[in-house]
């Protein structure tokens, strides 16, 4: 399969992480990247990632969502909101997907903490919003258990991948779109304070899926050219 890793951002509960880090080995995946994780290294977090725990000693540790997803190409931010005009994939779509990249891509499943999800801000970053079906009596998963689901569907979809070139990575991305904020910010397409919140819409237009880094690289140059007006 594809290089695929979980990112848990600001995980509350160690145990999760320990689990987490079982379910990576239980599923074949890449590794685990931890977003400001706060203290995880606890008796409690080796004991619950029984027989995984070098997933723990190799997991890596970001200080930031655009950090820890730099070199991942497909990445998938989980959510149970229900935003209107928001697509939003369901996980055995995702695992689909992910199915069907070369082995040399690089993904990452992004879940955040137990008690508030992924900011708005993060999940634009992710591009892709995926959901986890579940009855309405219920529908809030613990941690662990999502990081479950997902791995596991990934770990039993069938492997069609598609031949092509690579897409580029999401810090390829980040920079052109980044440049691109610089270029409208030039000729006044964006304001100059307060663009964060407008720059979001302008992210919109863009796939979820990184065009191939010859494209990016022609946005970036047009988003540059734009830049230089100011």
């Amino acid at each position: 399969m594809p290089r695929v890793r979980v990112v848990l951002v600001r995980a509350e509960a160690p145990a999760n992480v320990g689990a987490a880090a079982r379910i990576v080995r239980n599923t074949g995946l890449s590794g685990l990247d931890l977003v400001a994780p706060g203290d995880w290294r606890t008796v409690e977090c080796w004991r619950t990632a029984w027989g995984a725990q070098e997933v723990l000693e190799e997991a890596r540790v970001f200080p930031d969502v655009a950090d820890a997803l730099a070199e991942a190409g497909y990445v998938a931010g989980f959510s149970g909101r229900r935003d209107a005009g928001v697509a939003v994939l369901d996980v055995r779509e995702m695992a689909g997907q992910v199915s069907s990249l070369a082995e040399e891509e690089r993904v990452a499943l992004v879940f955040g903490p137990e008690t508030s999800g992924l900011t708005q801000q993060e999940l634009a970053l992710c591009g892709r919003r995926v959901r986890i079906a579940s009855h309405s009596s219920q529908p809030s998963l613990n941690l662990s258990h999502a990081v479950m689901v997902a791995a596991y569907e990934v770990f039993r979809a069938e492997r069609q991948p598609m031949a092509g070139a690579r897409s580029a990575t999401h810090e390829e991305k980040e920079r052109m779109l980044q440049t691109l904020r610089q270029g409208l910010r030039a000729i006044e397409a964006l304001p100059d304070s307060n663009s964060d919140r407008y720059f979001l819409e302008w992210r919109a237009p863009f796939p979820p899926a990184p065009p191939p880094p010859k494209e990016v690289r022609l946005l970036e140059h047009m988003a540059r050219k734009m830049a230089m007006r100011r």
